[in-house]
């Protein structure tokens, strides 16, 4: 599968979309740090006709605030089973699960990245998931890695 066939990036965000860092202020949500670069990409993607969806294990209130910023409709949170979860995304939407990519750092990515049409990896990601990955970022997560997989995307096309 090539770059030029995918439409639509669905994102992890721990470790993707976030350096994976967790920080804990004393209140019931932890806070993540996102990059600014990223965000002006994914903006520019969706302005060009390149979806962006979000599949997090995790449920957080900062990724709703910061998929709303963006513009990012699709967000799924809580997901236990990332494949069935863009599986049933992708019917949802009328996808072809084969213009998908999807983009995911750890463990729990695997299956999500095995089903996706394209599977795209950060540089940090952990070594199980940058052997089936068809396209690994220079930049880790949170630090420009989903810019760099945008581009790399639209340039292709």
């Amino acid at each position: 599968m090539q770059l030029t066939q995918i439409k639509i990036l669905v994102l992890d965000v721990d470790g993707v979309l976030t350096d994976g860092g967790l920080y804990y202020n004393g209140t019931d949500e932890p806070s993540a740090r996102f990059n600014i670069q990223d965000g002006l990409s994914i903006v520019i993607a969706r302005k060009v006709g390149l979806e962006i969806a979000i599949i997090s294990g995790r449920e957080s209130k900062v990724i709703t605030q910061h998929a709303e910023n963006l513009g990012i409709t699709e967000v799924i949170q809580g997901a236990n089973d990332k494949a069935r979860a863009l599986y049933d995304l992708a019917k949802k939407r009328g996808w072809e699960i084969s213009a998908v990519a999807f983009m995911g750092d750890d463990l729990n990515d695997l299956p999500a990245l095995r089903v996706a049409g394209k599977a795209i990896a950060p540089a940090n990601a952990v070594p199980e998931v940058k052997e089936i990955a068809a396209h690994i970022t220079q930049s880790p997560g949170g630090q420009g890695a989903v810019r760099e997989a945008i581009q790399s995307i639209l340039q292709s096309q």
